[in-house]
């Protein structure tokens, strides 16, 4: 302490002071351990932090749900778990599936039959033995049965039977009970809703599937804020590289903290986000003046005022600023600044010590 004082009337002894500038010698920088560094401009600036809650978009969102009665005999994948288009997500047993195959063989045998009985007569009418209207029943028949084969495959279909369940079925003519259920989109498994052994009926859930590339961030906004935002403005998540844009702003207040509800988009860097989960985020504004970002350290406080040391060539000038931002190692600031200055962070305690001496108050 005693070598502080001493150091401090060192310099005030010998400093100068001339048009506000503190002048000082290498050798006395280098004691009082003066660093600086360079003033950075920016150009947009940060609402205060407001919460948010990461949720999932409607369109990204898909319930499995369970198409026949019957039982579940295995649960292929789990909560958390990553699925691809097509892959197999659980396995049923229904016997209400079979009556659906029975009455798609009985459709293709009448087909058969059919389209043989309208060849037949179709030759038949094209050398004069029977008369043309005998050929267009035969012909109405086949359409028809060619109708039913397509609404009975459909019924397949819409029970749980893909199309290449649906071939074999064709090629093998065996009833099978068992339906496999697939995934329709790539995603992720976001709940279970049912165990092996367990007997379902037609709609029951059974996974809720969700695709993350995109992810919504609904924000209880102040209204004083909210009538400045509009639909395409920016924000950041706190802590986090993550921006977004907004897509709807409501229009209602809501009674319990009279905020709107602002919803914003997510398309990049969502992995860093988790649905459910509530976080901070700024909205970005555009600086209606000049502003400049530097450490927390650079900043002091005299007579009630926010101050900075500058580098010049001549030594060091004293400015008044104004803190328009504190993000916490960082502040704002706006002054008679400018870009590329070089700004004191360390040892401006010494410096403003020597500055009232000399300056004076």
């Amino acid at each position: 302490m005693n070598y502080f004082f001493s150091l401090l009337l060192l310099i005030a002894s010998t400093a100068t002071y001339a048009n506000d500038t503190l002048q000082l010698n290498a050798e006395e920088m280098n004691n009082i351990g003066i660093e600086v560094t360079e003033i950075k401009s920016i150009t947009e600036s940060l609402t205060s932090k407001l919460p948010a809650k990461v949720t999932i978009p409607n369109k990204s969102q898909r319930v499995i749900s369970v198409p026949q009665d019957g039982v579940i005999e295995i649960m292929l994948v789990a909560e958390g778990d990553v699925v691809k288009a097509d892959q197999e997500l659980a396995q049923l047993n229904s016997p209400q599936i079979v009556s659906g195959q029975n009455d798609y063989f009985q459709s293709l045998s009448r087909l058969s039959q059919s389209q043989q009985e309208m060849q037949r007569d179709k030759s038949l009418f094209d050398e004069g033995i029977i008369a043309e209207r005998r050929y267009r029943q035969s012909l109405s028949t086949y359409e028809q049965d060619k109708a039913d084969v397509a609404m009975y495959k459909k019924r397949l279909e819409m029970a749980g039977m893909n199309a290449d369940a649906i071939r074999i079925l064709d090629k093998t003519r065996s009833l099978n009970s068992r339906l496999i259920l697939t995934a329709p989109d790539d995603g992720v498994v976001m709940k279970q809703f049912a165990t092996a052994g367990q007997r379902l009926t037609a709609a029951d859930p059974l996974y809720q599937l969700a695709e993350l590339s995109t992810l919504w961030l609904e924000i209880h906004v102040p209204l004083d804020i909210a009538n400045n935002v509009e639909i395409n403005d920016r924000l950041t998540v706190c802590d986090k590289s993550v921006e977004g844009k907004v897509i709807a702003v409501g229009r209602e207040v809501h009674a319990a903290d009279q905020g709107v509800l602002v919803r914003a988009e997510i398309n990049q860097k969502t992995e860093q986000l988790t649905p459910g989960e509530f976080i901070e985020v700024c909205f970005i504004q555009q600086a209606e003046k000049a502003q400049f970002e530097v450490p927390r350290s650079a900043v002091f406080r005299n007579e009630g005022m926010s101050a900075v040391f500058l580098k010049s060539d001549d030594g060091f000038i004293y400015k008044n600023v104004n803190i328009v931002k504190d993000n916490g190692n960082q502040l704002v600031i706006s002054g008679d600044l400018s870009p590329q200055q070089m700004v004191v962070i360390s040892g401006t305690a010494t410096l403003k010590a020597a500055w009232l001496g000399i300056g004076g108050e």
